[in-house]
């Protein structure tokens, strides 16, 4: 399956957020979408999903319209979690799990012994079994995220998408919920397109990048190509590059902003008041001895 975008164009509350984007992802990509706030990231991630028709362009799988496939064609093809979504209120985890079955299911069709197994099968990639019978409620945002991601992979989907699905997780939460894309990417063959602002787990989990800037694609590669000092002060504005721990990690590697310039710092030493050390401030601001 390919998916592909022809110079799409898409308009918010009359603003042009993407602006003749062309891009296209094939089966089995690791694919991370990074760039500054207000890029245009999650608008793209969106379209993709068919959540927003461009006004200008179009949005392929295989070269049919993404919006010529009806709801459910669509989501068999494209699963699709945004930033954030409520749960129902009194549910527990294997019933919400269980929802992503509708997806595979003619409307009024029974539950039957695969979509029992299905969702059993989903939970326990998401390692929340244990969590089958608690109400969504009452889940930490970590346990949400994976029953959430159970949800979609319940759908089975050949593509995942993701937007900034790291927000509000812990490291340990964080780096679970990649670990766990990166063994779906490579056992089950599943397509993962993942909104990020955290370079460092770009480098080190995705095999490709794609960077959005005022609306456009301003670079698309191997992250280690593609995260250069030129480009960190192009789209990021620091002076950055890939360096690398003891351990042998890639890191980025930000030392200042660019332009920016050093303000002049004193030390000031006065009867009865602590060492401190301040910037400037104009006199009439200064405290009282």
């Amino acid at each position: 399956m390919t998916l592909s975008v022809q110079d799409i164009v898409v308009r918010l509350g009359g603003a042009t957020v993407l602006n003749k984007v062309r891009l296209s992802i094939a089966d089995g990509q690791m694919l991370a979408v990074i760039g500054p706030n207000g890029s245009g990231k999650s608008t793209l991630v969106r379209t993709l999903a068919g959540v927003l028709r461009p006004q200008e362009g179009a949005v392929s799988i295989d070269g049919r319209r993404l919006h010529a496939l009806s709801g459910r064609a669509r989501a068999r093809t494209i699963g699709f979690l945004p930033q954030s979504a409520d749960a129902p209120s009194l549910i527990t985890v294997q019933e919400h799990v269980g929802l992503g079955r509708f997806a595979r299911r003619s409307r009024f069709a029974r539950w039957s012994a695969d979509d029992a197994h299905v969702t059993q099968s989903s939970m326990a990639t998401c390692e929340v079994e244990h969590l089958a019978h608690r109400r969504m409620e009452s889940l930490s945002g970590g346990e949400r995220q994976r029953v959430r991601l159970a949800t979609l992979l319940a759908q089975n989907p050949k593509m995942l998408l993701l937007d900034e699905p790291l927000t509000g997780l812990d490291i340990e939460h964080q780096l679970g919920l990649l670990h766990l894309l990166r063994q779906l990417n490579r056992d089950g063959s599943h397509t993962v397109v993942c909104v990020l602002h955290d370079l460092d787990l770009t480098l080190r989990y995705f095999d490709r990048v794609v960077v959005v800037d005022r609306g456009t694609i301003a670079a698309d590669g191997p992250p280690h190509d593609v995260l250069c000092p030129a480009l960190f002060e192009r789209v990021f504005g620091v002076d950055g590059r890939i360096g690398c721990e003891s351990s042998g990690e890639p890191v980025v590697v930000c030392r200042r902003c660019v332009g920016e310039v050093a303000r002049p710092v004193e030390i000031v030493v006065r009867p009865s008041i602590p060492l401190r050390t301040r910037s400037r401030v104009p006199a009439s601001k200064e405290p009282s001895a």
